[in-house]
């Protein structure tokens, strides 16, 4: 009688490890196989600090960039009002910033888990030299030169992040958004570099040339408003209503923002919506009408805020919700900080193991090594 051979049977763990994953992603794994949506504390515990931060972010955005310069002027005896307004303002921006290089350092050391050397030496040069022009420009205002700098080291990590990002099929989406973003950030930031020597020359051949390449920024911006829109459509059944209600909203905003062009005809509110949409648009003006500027800003805002409901592929709402909020401002401290977070959140997200009916991938971008079955004769 002729025994059958033994053949090696490897388990779940095991396929995990040959496939790269550590346990805590291996368990996650596991629980999709068997059908249960279960995360690991770990990723649970920095998901809701990103989350946080963004929400924060939001907020900190539209009262400090918007609401305070807005309110001074827009209508009589609201003197308190805008006290207020200016104190929160300053303590949201405070506190974002807080939480934000928190986090960003969070973020960091489990992104070290990325296989690519380059990815790992260019995040921690940037964020070690990006963290403390950032906490410094939360207390005083930085000489053009810190900022300029700003912008380099954050687009340089944005560079770095989308790299791995795109490699990975669950975060795709969110490697070529962080890509657009992080090259109008430095479209953006060449041209105020020209418009500002422009101005000090007194050269108006020089501006114009600036104002170009703002129109290029802006160009790069709707693109990327226009991919999230998309990403939003295919992920849900009703995105399409959605992406529709948001630029009606938008539409909406920037037509009321229309009507207090005049301040002299202009009613209180009206008059208000212009001002918090002209404070939202960065300079030089690009050769487009302002109503186009306003809806594209308006819309990305608004995205920024529906994609944190989306809570797969896990780490590409906040990517998203980041990089809409950054978008082509790395000169400005805070904008800059969240194109780092969404670097970092962009190769988290490519870290994550993704559901069984997909292709399985390693960090690496090779395929998983496949799982070895008992054979019976």
């Amino acid at each position: 009688m002729r025994s059958s051979p033994v053949v090696p049977v490897e388990t779940d763990g095991g396929a995990a490890a040959a496939a790269g994953l550590s346990a805590p992603e291996s368990a996650t794994v596991e629980n999709a196989k068997s059908g249960q949506s279960v995360l690991p504390g770990r990723v649970v515990t920095t998901r809701l600090d990103v989350l946080f931060v963004a929400c924060w972010s939001l907020v900190a955005m539209l009262v400090g960039r918007a609401v305070a310069p807005a309110l001074p002027g827009s209508t009589a005896g609201i003197g308190p009002l805008i006290v207020g307004v200016e104190q929160l303002a300053g303590f949201s921006s405070q506190f974002m910033a807080v939480m934000g290089v928190s986090t960003c350092v969070r973020l960091l050391l489990s992104t070290l888990e990325s296989r690519s050397r380059w990815f790992r030496l260019v995040a921690i040069i940037t964020t070690a030299a990006g963290l403390p022009v950032v906490i410094s420009a939360s207390s005083r205002h930085l000489p053009a030169p810190w900022l300029i700098a700003l912008v380099a080291l954050s687009a340089a990590l944005g560079l770095a992040g989308a790299r791995p990002a795109l490699r990975a099929p669950q975060s795709r989406a969110a490697g070529l958004v962080l890509l657009i973003v992080t090259l109008g950030s430095l479209v953006t930031g060449f041209g105020r570099v020209l418009a500002l020597s422009a101005s000090q020359e007194g050269a108006a051949h020089l501006y114009g040339v600036a104002r170009w390449i703002a129109t290029a920024g802006l160009l790069l911006d709707a693109i990327s408003v226009a991919l999230v829109a998309l990403w939003v459509v295919r992920r849900w059944r009703y995105g399409a209503g959605l992406i529709s209600v948001v630029a009606t909203l938008a539409g909406g905003l920037v037509w009321i923002g229309a009507q207090g062009v005049e301040p002299r005809d202009a009613a209180a509110g009206p008059l208000f919506v212009a001002r918090a949409l002209a404070a939202l648009t960065a300079h030089p003006d690009p050769f487009v009408q302002s109503g186009i500027r306003y809806f594209v800003e308006l819309s990305a805002i608004f995205m920024a805020a529906v994609t944190l409901w989306f809570r797969r592929p896990l780490g590409v709402g906040e990517t998203l919700c980041f990089a809409l909020l950054a978008r082509v401002s790395g000169d400005v401290p805070s904008c800059a900080l969240m194109l780092m977070l969404s670097a970092l959140c962009a190769v988290r997200a490519s870290l994550q193991p993704v559901r069984p009916h997909e292709a399985p991938l390693e960090p690496s971008g090779r395929r998983a090594a496949l799982e070895v079955v008992p054979v019976t004769r």
